[in-house]
């Protein structure tokens, strides 16, 4: 037997996956056992994890999928030796004293069913967002504020007495919120550690995170976790939440509202779970924005047309295209500063360009340009777009930043070739003739 039950649900991570690993491995609070149960991962997940296993780390693939955490909980829960149960996201990391501060609380207190850690909510890279959540004095915060399940513990008894985690198309609340306000209704207390453990890279913070999946921000939390600043970096990170109005502002919301799924749904949309279907691209086409959710990159569809950037600074674009040959791409941009058009700068696929940009023209309150790049699309899967704002472009306090309209895809003809390969050469000769 062991003391903890850690769970890590997990899809098609891949490698990624190996720096939420490691910040279990490195907890100080040694009587533990890590079971990573896949969502029926297709990818090379179980080899990256197998080299893992031993006496305290399992691996359990689902043969359906769920399409989330609440199935690879359950099961985890199943499988459990543990009398208290942890979870951790695929894509957060944790202090090393984590598991050490939550059993502490469980200790002190036998009538205790759910424990918490202060979590910090890291922005992308560059976005300065930060929201923390998980401190407070009073069991009663959990009917208000949310917590996120790399941030509990609970007795394993706890899903026995008010029912499994719930399959998310079935319920309307996020199937983390519905298990905590399931606690709640049931009289269950709470209590919080009163110190961040917790940093968490939220996938539905981050447009396309399951689509192309990344750790570099992992791999430096790691990093930070050693530094010797490590502790004042943490108590300035939850002074600044307090002074910009982001320290214990992620409440529930009225769930009732929504139907079942829709939540859930969107939240598979800003993720990149859910896509539209990937063509050939045969002709040009133009892609209109819509209003679909798009996590911290995109705000919300303006007059129909046009999508201003979100926080986060190198915002992306997906192109449901596939094409084997080179592309033309034009994309419509806006800015109520002229100046701000000047240039563009872009990755496709992470190959890096500068965009032609058009003169810029006012059109009533704003200025619009247009920003063509010449680039192949990847000949069978889905290509992303990301953006590379300067500060003049970035959305900041009083400032609204760069709009992004129609984007017209056409493929570049042999012909289209020539004719700028004979510019090319006509404008050489003109050159040297001078």
């Amino acid at each position: 037997m062991v003391g903890m039950s850690v769970i890590m649900a997990t899809y098609n991570r891949g490698r990624h996956i190996l720096p939420s690993i490691r910040s279990v491995l490195d907890q100080s609070h040694r009587d533990f056992e890590l079971i990573v149960v896949g969502d029926c991962c297709t990818d090379d997940t179980p080899d990256i994890v197998r080299p893992l296993l031993d006496a305290r780390v399992r691996w359990f693939n689902l043969a359906e999928r769920c399409g989330s955490q609440s199935f690879p909980n359950n099961e985890g829960i199943r499988r459990a030796e543990g009398d208290l149960i942890a979870y951790i996201g695929h894509d957060d990391i944790w202090a090393p004293d984590h598991l050490a501060s939550l059993d502490a609380l469980f200790a002190a207190d036998p009538d205790l069913d759910v424990a918490v850690a202060g979590t910090i909510f890291h922005g992308p890279a560059g976005s300065d967002f930060r929201q923390v959540t998980g401190l407070f004095d009073d069991s009663a915060a959990a009917r208000e504020h949310f917590f996120p399940p790399s941030s509990l513990a609970h007795r394993r008894d706890v899903t026995g007495r008010i029912g499994p985690w719930r399959h998310p198309m079935e319920i309307a609340a996020p199937v983390d919120c519905d298990l905590l306000l399931r606690a709640v209704g049931a009289g269950m207390r709470f209590a919080s550690t009163r110190r961040v453990s917790v940093h968490k890279f939220a996938a539905g913070h981050r447009y396309l995170s399951y689509l192309r999946h990344t750790s570099d921000e992992q791999d430096h939390a790691l990093q930070r976790l050693d530094a010797p600043d490590h502790a004042a970096f943490v108590d300035a990170e939850v002074e600044r939440a307090r002074a910009e109005g982001t320290f214990m502002v992620v409440r529930h919301g009225r769930y009732e509202t929504f139907e079942n799924g829709a939540l859930a749904r969107s939240n598979a949309l800003n993720k990149g779970i859910l896509r539209p279907d990937l063509r050939r691209l045969e002709g040009p086409v133009t892609i209109a924005q819509d209003d679909s959710p798009r996590a911290l990159d995109w705000q919300p569809l303006e007059q129909g047309r046009f999508r201003r950037v979100g926080r986060n600074p190198k915002p992306k674009i997906l192109l449901p295209f596939c094409c084997t040959g080179p592309v033309a791409i034009r994309i419509v941009v806006t800015h109520a500063d002229r100046a701000a058009l000047k240039g563009l700068s872009l990755a496709l696929n992470g190959a890096a360009f500068d965009a032609r940009m058009s003169r810029p023209r006012q059109v009533e309150d704003r200025w619009e340009a247009a920003a063509r790049i010449d680039a192949r699309l990847l000949p069978d899967d889905y290509s992303v777009m990301e953006l590379r704002l300067t500060e003049a472009q970035r959305m900041r306090p009083g400032q609204t930043g760069i709009g992004i309209g129609d984007i017209r895809l056409a493929r570049r003809r042999l012909r289209d070739r020539a004719g700028d390969a004979l510019g090319w050469i006509g404008r050489r000769l003109g050159a040297g003739g001078g």
